[in-house]
């Protein structure tokens, strides 16, 4: 997906500004794995940082999740609302993004998600398949996208991330290295 949305009167309009992503939501049961985060981030809901935050995930939900700073804030989120264990969004976003250039952190996700890759639990976005905003919360669900009372989105990215694509013949494909787009 891109920034650029349309909506229902068919108005194109961009509702995240500045991005500098290419995002999508996945399918949120099947994530796998673990996720360290690369930048702190404001918790806004919680009212706290959150520093060096590890999730694991099994069978699409965070099992555990362990923080340097503002763990229990973390944890008292993922227990209190319904469906927040669960992926909602999957961004690409390499060095050159203009608010890594900043040096800065906003304590806003709006601007800080773009220093670099990131993954949000929560809700995913309707607009990620086609159909998507015609169908009620629980279709969205039962259709693999993820619906919730929040979307938190935690930066991943770094030089050592590497990203594949994997076509419909399952051949992988490099999409980034060394914190560089390299998709031709």
């Amino acid at each position: 997906m891109t920034a650029e949305q349309v909506n229902a009167d068919g108005t194109p309009f961009v509702a995240n500004l500045p991005t500098e992503e290419v995002f999508t939501s996945p399918d949120w049961r099947r994530a796998e794995g673990t996720l360290r985060t690369t930048a702190s981030f404001f918790l806004m809901d919680m009212n706290a940082l959150v520093e060096g935050l590890e999730l694991e995930l099994n069978d699409g939900a965070i099992r555990t999740a362990k923080a340097n700073r503002g763990e229990a804030e973390v944890q008292r989120q993922l227990d209190s609302v319904p469906r927040a264990r669960h992926l909602g969004e999957v961004a690409l976003v390499d060095s050159e993004s203009r608010v890594r250039r900043t040096g800065l952190t906003f304590n806003d996700m709006l601007y800080d998600e773009n220093v670099g890759c990131h993954v949000a639990w929560g809700a995913g976005f309707p607009t990620a398949f086609d159909g998507g905003l015609r169908l009620d919360p629980q279709s969205r669900i039962d259709a693999g996208l993820n619906q919730a009372a929040t979307h938190v989105d935690v930066v991943v990215g770094s030089p050592d991330v590497e990203v594949d694509g994997v076509d419909r013949s399952g051949h992988r494909i490099p999409v980034i290295r060394g914190d560089q787009f390299v998709l031709t």
